[in-house]
């Protein structure tokens, strides 16, 4: 996949065939987006059209509102793979900042998604907006495509299986509230977190559970303090794990939170390698025990029901 950082390095001698072209900030990549994304490559799919996806590095309401504007789902990076592993060929992904936000919409679909991008047919989600303060709508696209050439899509909302709405800030809110079940229907997929293997106090591996602690900066939304089932990421094999989500209430009360993992059944040296941590099940929230034996019968019973949980 070709990665574009900018207006201006879009050649529209790229596209001597047009493209079909997807628009949105498709923050998480949910069921919405990847609704979107197989119509993007069903109606490209003969034409010799390359697949094309608009949209932004940052969230525009960093540049916008910057007090409200919430914690995204996915790094960059997170999105560009994700972007790739769904086939689309080109990934536009521009800074929402003064300057793109003062392009009026017809500008936008004129200048950008025609004269550059030589778009043929346009797709996006019912409820983005595009253009200077979001006056570009589903109606607005197809009454300009009419005119300059182009057929324009508005896909419906997705629901879950709770028939709920499906968006990001639905997944974002359920995984801030630790209901990793719930947002990974909205995803269709584990939320999943990542960062590089550091040292920790090595407490766990003093008491029979060593951990792989997550450092530095972490990609993804962390959810909310506790401990959870999920699974880690070791290159192309996953393996079950029981996650722990904030500090340790018993010794280190006060401590920051961090992300702790425990891979059952593994042995070995994870310092300084980057894995990925993926959320199934909320176990328990975090709880200050008594003393050490008390959190062993804990910790042991976390892992047996992480084993139940995900046995297949």
């Amino acid at each position: 996949m070709r990665v574009v950082d900018s207006l201006a390095a879009i050649d529209p001698a790229d596209f001597p065939a047009g493209s079909c072209v997807a628009i949105g900030k498709f923050d998480g990549l949910h069921l919405g987006h990847q609704s979107i994304l197989r119509r993007l490559r069903d109606e490209a799919a003969g034409s010799g059209q390359l697949t094309v996806v608009f949209t932004f590095a940052n969230n525009p309401l960093s540049y916008l509102n910057p007090a409200v504007c919430p914690q995204p789902l996915m790094s960059r990076a997170q999105r560009l793979e994700a972007f790739e592993a769904a086939g689309v060929d080109v990934c536009v992904m521009v800074e929402f900042d003064a300057d793109f936000a003062q392009i009026p919409a017809e500008t936008f679909v004129t200048d950008v998604l025609v004269g550059r991008l030589r778009a043929r047919h346009v797709i996006m989600g019912a409820d983005f907006r595009f253009g200077h303060r979001g006056a570009g709508d589903g109606a607005l696209l197809r009454e300009l495509g009419a005119a300059q050439g182009f057929s324009a899509e508005v896909v419906d909302w997705v629901e879950d299986a709770a028939a709920a709405p499906v968006s990001s800030s639905a997944a974002r809110a359920a995984v801030v509230a630790g209901d990793v079940a719930a947002a990974a229907r909205m995803l269709g997929r584990p939320p999943a977190v990542r960062g590089e293997v550091v040292h920790g106090d090595a407490r766990g591996r003093e008491i029979g559970f060593p951990t792989a602690n997550l450092g530095g900066a972490i990609e993804g939304l962390v959810p909310a303090d506790g401990v959870y089932a999920g699974w880690v990421q070791l290159g192309d094999e996953r393996r079950v794990a029981a996650i722990s989500v904030g500090n340790n209430p018993t010794f280190t009360p006060d401590e920051q939170s961090r992300v702790e993992a425990f891979i059952l059944d593994f042995s070995g040296d994870l310092y300084g390698q980057r894995i990925e941590v993926q959320f199934a099940h909320r176990l328990r929230g975090m709880v200050r025990f008594d003393g050490l034996d008390p959190l062993l019968v804990q910790m042991h019973a976390d892992v047996a029901e992480t084993r139940r949980l995900l046995a297949d």
